[in-house]
């Protein structure tokens, strides 16, 4: 029996919310802040701050496709595999974005540069680097969940479906549910 994509959605907007259920916005603010607080207070000056901020951005944005792409080989695959093989799988790709990070930042500092106002630059990339991370907790914590022995009868569901339609509910849903926890979240300027 085959899953339509918009079944499929709603089951995962379901999950993702279950996951979620006891994350408290007061708490993932806390947390985005401190690690924001720490960057600021671990750089020099503001020109190192951004350089780091962007570098943050760059590795876990990168980090978001490496969980897409871990999740999208669950779901190809149509097994389980052990938890300790899919750390093993998010261990290789952290290790090899941080190899081609030097590479890859050049992007993520053009896109950003196309924002003249270095104010308003530096809130997008705090804005940006915190979404991420909330969404990286998110997926990490969401394709743990899925290939837990006590879950995977309720999961092989997902078998069913399209792997490319539930690798991008998955991500779309995802960021959504960062941007409900961040909302009202107070960067200080």
């Amino acid at each position: 029996m085959s899953v339509t994509k918009e079944e499929m959605g709603q089951v995962l907007s379901v999950l993702l919310q279950q996951l979620i259920s006891d994350w408290t916005k007061e708490k993932i603010h806390s947390d985005v802040l401190e690690v924001i607080m720490k960057m600021r207070i671990d750089t020099a000056n503001e020109d190192e701050y951004i350089h780091v901020l962007l570098t943050n951005v760059a590795f876990a944005t990168e980090s978001t496709y490496a969980l897409q792409q871990i999740f999208q080989t669950v779901l190809t695959s149509r097994t389980f595999p052990t938890a300790t093989a899919v750390e093993a799988m998010m261990t290789e790709a952290q290790t090899r974005i941080q190899g081609e990070l030097p590479n890859i930042v050049g992007r993520y500092e053009a896109h950003f540069a196309q924002i003249a106002d270095q104010k308003e630059r530096k809130q997008q990339l705090e804005r940006s680097y915190c979404a991420v991370l909330v969404a990286n907790r998110i997926k990490t914590d969401f394709i743990l969940s899925f290939i837990h022995e006590q879950n995977q009868d309720m999961m092989k569901g997902f078998f069913e479906a399209e792997p490319n339609d539930v690798v991008e509910a998955f991500h779309h849903l995802s960021g959504a549910y960062a941007n409900f926890l961040l909302d009202g979240l107070e960067l200080e300027y």
